[in-house]
């Protein structure tokens, strides 16, 4: 596989970031919404996705179909 120098480098700061809040995910996540409000109050334009079709969303919730003999 070809290195990749930009993904190398996002997957180290992830990485130091997650070491920086003890791979807590709830000290990760109020950083996230701390610099959201933070970009906010700054003038950022925050954009948030459309919600997915019923049908992608619950794809992931049904059972698994049977095997064919």
């Amino acid at each position: 596989m070809k290195e990749n120098e930009i993904l190398e480098q996002i997957h180290r700061v992830r990485a130091e970031h997650a070491r920086e809040c003890n791979y807590d995910m709830d000290v990760i996540f109020a950083e996230m919404r701390e610099d959201l409000e933070r970009l906010k109050a700054e003038g950022w334009r925050v954009v948030t996705p459309e919600p997915r079709e019923k049908e992608t969303a619950y794809a992931l919730h049904d059972e698994p179909p049977e095997p064919t003999p």
